[in-house]
């Protein structure tokens, strides 16, 4: 039995592509932009920031829907609309 625990701190895909176009980024090899060299390490950043907007959206989204269903229960109502709906009242009550 083997009880010791591994763990694995090795670079990631991305990351050995990005670390590739930036030697042949400075060893002339390819004439691209800076921003296009180093787009590999900016990946994970874009993907976590569009799951954030995701997230952010589905919030907003249910937020509105709680906030309509408590609205439509308890609608302000001015003092003019109260005494027309006592006098309906009175009326039909006579």
């Amino acid at each position: 039995m083997n009880n010791e625990k591994t763990s694995s701190s090795g670079i990631s895909v991305l990351g050995l592509l990005g670390v590739a176009f930036v030697v042949l980024k400075l060893v002339n090899v390819i004439n691209w932009s800076w921003w296009v060299v180093t787009m590999p390490f900016w990946f994970g950043l874009v993907i976590f920031l569009i799951v954030l907007i995701i997230w952010g959206l589905v919030q907003l989204n249910k937020n509105e829907k709680e906030f309509k269903h408590y609205n439509e229960n308890k609608k302000p109502r001015s003092k003019f609309a109260e005494r027309l709906e006592e006098a309906k009242r009175n009326q039909i009550n006579k």
